[in-house]
């Protein structure tokens, strides 16, 4: 009887677990359907995005812990790299190992990055300069004097990784229900009308920048994507278990009065269908020729977010937002081996998803992009570095004036005119705002529109976009 008792519990749990998926799915087809009001809201006043043609995807790559990107991305300038060799010490990256070309674009590459190198010679690749946590311009000579407003709780992971996400830090994040990704699916997924699922999709679990005001973003399993109650047949491939679906039918089938009960039943019947919609389209996108590493956690990642991208038209989707993330990136100490495992996975996931990208003859139409938590430490702590503030970021695909680097490299001289202290805390010249702004306005999200998902953008001046071309806005 213990045994049996197990047992159904077991059952009762998982079918919760598949109801709070459905009702997570629901959710998204109602506001498809226009069936959240958005009384109150700003986005009441947004522009109309029902009429968008083309078909454009935003990829997030989050790099959890802080990267070390002035690993990545070492100064060329003999001036910059004298200040940046003296900070570095032990963590220093030899001038004559660093990958240029024919064009000296005043950085180089860490050896270890071949591919997104070759990208970036031949276009496809940008590297944007000392991007971080800002509420306005700010200088050393201001931070040190605080007669200036400053993101709350510099250099913590958790507060840096949610304001960082939310792109909001003129208050505390934890007062803003809803990330930048999100706050663009709420105006972008009128560009979807035909859509059952939202255009937001997480495959690293849940994070701060997909969550909307309205649209709430699906999750999804790197490998099996979202396993549901629908059923289909062997010929697909894919299974689960019919005599559940079948009992949910009959549920569902169940004639009720109560207003509640309808909507209940009208929002699990259709997210029931956009499962279903889902596991068919991933089953037809399991066979890409292109290679990938299948032990790599951020590989298997971009690999179902190439899958998903590839069935957007069966989908219903003309604008698509994603998340995928990777930890490790918090390198306090033994930084050398560990930085070299990092960058390695990196370069060949990235390298290997836009070789997927052009396989499914999408690379001009997604923008892939990192983020971390903030920059670290110019200076060695040992044999790691700590805790920074600015750091660089990169922006890949089709679309990108790639070859180039944008925005304006800092002096890597500790305790000077860059520096937020004594320890090479770079203190960034472009605010995360600006850096989303430019991929949200190719996303094709007014300039009206932009204030209302980067509220710190207006901080910037009118012309916070100067520079920072690094997307084809056509």
């Amino acid at each position: 009887m213990a045994n049996l008792q197990s047992k159904n519990g077991r059952q009762r749990r998982e079918l919760l677990k598949q109801f709070a998926a459905i009702s997570l799915l629901g959710s998204g087809a109602s506001a498809m359907n226009g069936k959240l009001s958005l009384i109150g809201s700003a986005l009441a006043q947004s522009a109309d995005y029902s009429d968008i043609q083309d078909y454009k995807a935003l990829v997030c790559v989050f790099l959890y812990g802080g990267s070390d990107s002035f690993s990545m991305f070492v100064p060329t300038d003999a001036a910059r790299y004298e200040q940046y060799a003296a900070g570095r010490g032990g963590l220093v990256i030899p001038a004559d190992e660093l990958l240029t070309g024919a064009v000296d674009t005043g950085i180089g590459f860490h050896p270890l990055l071949g591919g997104l190198h070759g990208m970036y010679e031949t276009g496809e690749l940008a590297v944007v300069a000392n991007v971080g946590n800002l509420i306005e311009p700010i200088t050393r000579d201001n931070y040190l004097s605080g007669n200036l407003p400053i993101p709350n709780d510099l250099f913590a992971h958790n507060h840096q990784q949610e304001q960082w996400l939310k792109g909001l830090s003129s208050s505390p994040a934890s007062v803003v229900g809803s990330g930048w990704g999100g706050r663009m699916a709420d105006l972008l997924q009128q560009a979807n009308p035909t859509a059952t699922l939202p255009p937001s999709f997480s495959v690293n679990g849940s994070n701060y920048w997909l969550p909307g005001q309205q649209i709430q973003p699906l999750s999804l399993n790197p490998v099996n994507g979202l396993s549901l109650l629908t059923y289909l047949d062997d010929q697909t491939g894919l299974s689960s278990n019919r005599a559940r679906e079948q009992a949910l039918d009959l549920i569902l089938g169940q004639s009720s009065d109560h207003a509640l009960m309808q909507q209940a039943a009208s929002s699990f019947s259709g997210a029931k269908f956009g499962s279903g919609q889902l596991a068919a389209t991933l089953a037809d996108t399991v066979n890409i020729d292109a290679p990938y590493d299948e032990e790599s956690r951020l590989a298997q990642q971009l690999r179902m977010v190439a899958r998903l991208i590839a069935g957007n038209r069966s989908l219903g989707m003309k604008r698509q937002i994603f998340f995928v993330g990777a930890g490790g990136w918090d390198t306090h100490d033994n930084q050398t081996p560990r930085l070299a495992e990092l960058l390695a996975d990196l370069d060949r996931s990235l390298t290997d998803f836009q070789a997927t990208l052009a396989e499914i003859g999408a690379s001009n139409s997604v923008t892939t992009f990192t983020a971390s938590d903030f920059g670290r430490t110019v200076t060695i702590n040992g044999d790691g570095s700590d805790h920074g503030w600015g750091g660089h970021c990169m922006v890949m695909g089709g679309a990108v004036n790639g070859g180039q680097l944008f925005g304006e490299l800092p002096s890597f001289a500790v305790d000077a005119d860059d520096d937020s202290g004594d320890k090479g805390r770079i203190i960034p010249s472009l605010s995360i705002n600006q850096y989303g702004a430019m991929m949200a306005r190719w996303m094709g999200v007014t300039e009206t529109d932009l204030n209302q998902v980067f509220p710190d953008l207006s901080n910037f001046g009118e012309d916070w976009w100067e520079g920072l071309d690094f997307l084809n806005q056509v």
